[in-house]
Parts: structure tokens; C-alpha cells; sequence
């Protein structure tokens, strides 16, 4: 009797994806969970790629981490798929692919939509590889300060920032802005995890907290202008940028900014705060602001690190 071996090659996908954070818990499934997790935007993918014919335990990296309830127009991970097909007998695979999942996540009811898959230099990683990532905070404003009335087409796409009976100074915001731009330590701007706190002390890793930020503010339009309460309101869009971000880090940005535009706190209290960094620094009038209003837009790589890669080609070279 003869036993056939057929061998399985690991490839390296890459692939980009958008959701609506609003019903999962987080984009990351619980780190001790040996069962998938759809809860969670992660164990969610992972359940669509288990429904298919490879050999190996999907296992999902993704770009980087979002809380519960924000949402992301062009997320990118990778994974390694085990499989024997090639080019040549199944060329539609990538695109196959990405149909299987979709159709898997469409039929269980989940908010998430893959774009795009295709294999990639197995030297790439989604997370480590990345340059820069791009994340939109909007929300609006009612022209009366009386009006409640939010449009449904807003309804956890946005924050409805309702600032009434206090007065709110738009160009106070906007000069604030300023002092978080360039090279700071945002170690103030950052929630603390208790489980990391000894890890966190120590010098290799307060290092961390020193990011380049670059972010700016534009007003925005309605998603649906012909909701009938769409124009009693005004629509803004901060654009933050950075290699990588900390915890809570844009979210305790925005709620600052509305603070100092609600004059609750100065621009020499935004100032301290950077200069002398600390959790225990940051001002416990400050509320970080909601998450339904965070987009993560896009997610920078070197053209090399990203462009499509053959493995079979590149082993008969």
C-alpha cells in the first residue's frame, strides 16, 4: 500500500477590511479563548476563515487594537493559510477568498466587509511593518443649542456634542490643537492598565509614551443630507496621524480639547499636563470622549513591504 504525501505550503496574506464597531466588545478576542470569539471584530474574521478548507488554526494579526464601539474604514491585518493550491489550477483563489468571507459575515449578521486578500512577502507584519495610522474623530453640533433632535443617519456614526446651557468657544478648541502637534510624551494622555503597570514603570517602556503627532480639524457634511435633521447641524472631522498610538490615547485627546472649549480647563492646564507627564496628571473634569465617533481610516506601509508576492515563483527561482 502506497500513502500519498501531499505538502502543504504557509502562505502570508494580507488583507484590509472595514466594520462598525458598535456591537463587538473590541477588535481583539480574549488572549486565554480556545474558542472563537465573534464578540470581538477578530474572533469574528477568524470564524469565517474556519469555515473554509485549510489545514491550519486561522490566526488573525491585525494593524493594530480599537475599543468597543469604534469603527474602522480600512483596517489591515495578515494571517498564514496552509493550502496546496497554486496559481495556476485555482487563479481566482484571493478573490474566492474574500467572497467566502463576506458571505459567511453577511449571513451571521456581522458589520464587517473585507475588501481586499492576497498573499504578500512572508516578512511582512500587519502591526510591526505599518509607517502610519490615520484616525477621524467626527462629531456635530446643533446650530440651536436648544435642538436635541440627532439625526438617525448620525446614530452612532457620530458624537453629538451638545454643549447647552454652557457656552462653547470653537477657536479656544482650535487653538488648542496646536499644543499636542509635533514630538510630546503622552504618557498624561494615556489609560493605564493595571495589569501592565510594574511593566510600564520601567525606563525602556516610559519611552514608549513619546509619540509624533500630526492632526488637524475640517468641518465635515452630513452622511445623509437628505435627512430632514441633518442641517441643523454643524459637522466636524479631527484627523489625528501618528506611527502608533496609545490607549485611550485620541479619545482623552478629544475630550481635553472640548473641555478647554467649554473653558473647564486652560491652555496652561493642556500644558502641564504634557510637560510633566504622568497618569496621575491628567484632570479628573475632563471626560475622554465616546467612542461611536473614532474611525480608524487607513493604515501606511512602504510599497515594498505590501506589494503582491508569489511564493511559488519565488521557490522555482
Amino acid at each position: 500500500m502506497y500513502c500519498i504525501v501531499i505538502k502543504m505550503t504557509t502562505r502570508r496574506y494580507l488583507i484590509r477590511f472595514s466594520y462598525l464597531g458598535t456591537q463587538y466588545r473590541g477588535s481583539q478576542k480574549h488572549a486565554s479563548s480556545t474558542v472563537l470569539d465573534v464578540d470581538s471584530i477578530q474572533g469574528a474574521l477568524e470564524s469565517s476563515l474556519s469555515r473554509l478548507n485549510h489545514k491550519n488554526v486561522p490566526n488573525i494579526v491585525m494593524a493594530g487594537r480599537t475599543d468597543a464601539g469604534v469603527h474602522a474604514l480600512n483596517m489591515t491585518a495578515h494571517i498564514d493559510i496552509q493550502h496546496n493550491y497554486t496559481s495556476e489550477k485555482y487563479p481566482d483563489y484571493n478573490k474566492k477568498l474574500v467572497q467566502l468571507m463576506n458571505r459567511y459575515l453577511i449571513n451571521t449578521g456581522h458589520e464587517i466587509r473585507v475588501f481586499t486578500c492576497y498573499e504578500v512577502n512572508p516578512k511582512f507584519h500587519a502591526r510591526f511593518s505599518a509607517k502610519t495610522r490615520t484616525y477621524l474623530y467626527r462629531f456635530c453640533m446643533p446650530k440651536d443649542v436648544t435642538d436635541q433632535r440627532l439625526p438617525i443617519s448620525e446614530h452612532n456614526r457620530s458624537l453629538f456634542f451638545h454643549p447647552y446651557p454652557h457656552n462653547f468657544d470653537m477657536q479656544r478648541f482650535k487653538n488648542g490643537l496646536e499644543l499636542f502637534k509635533g514630538t510630546k510624551d503622552f504618557m498624561t494622555f494615556s489609560a493605564r492598565s493595571v495589569k501592565k503597570e510594574l511593566y510600564w514603570e520601567k525606563e525602556e517602556f516610559k519611552r514608549r509614551y513619546v509619540k509624533t503627532l500630526d492632526l488637524r480639524i475640517e468641518e465635515a457634511t452630513p452622511l445623509m443630507p437628505m435627512d430632514p435633521l441633518s442641517q441643523n447641524f454643524s459637522y466636524w472631522h479631527l484627523t489625528f496621524q501618528s506611527k502608533s498610538f496609545l490607549y485611550n490615547q485620541i479619545r482623552r485627546i478629544v475630550g481635553t480639547l472640548f473641555a478647554l472649549g467649554l473653558n473647564r480647563i486652560s491652555e496652561e492646564d493642556i500644558i502641564t499636563m504634557l510637560q510633566v507627564p504622568s497618569h496621575h496628571q491628567f484632570i479628573n473634569k475632563i471626560q475622554p470622549a465616546k467612542p461611536h465617533g473614532l474611525y480608524l481610516l487607513n493604515v501606511d506601509y512602504d510599497e515594498e513591504d505590501i506589494k503582491p508576492y508569489d511564493s511559488e515563483k519565488m521557490k522555482s527561482a
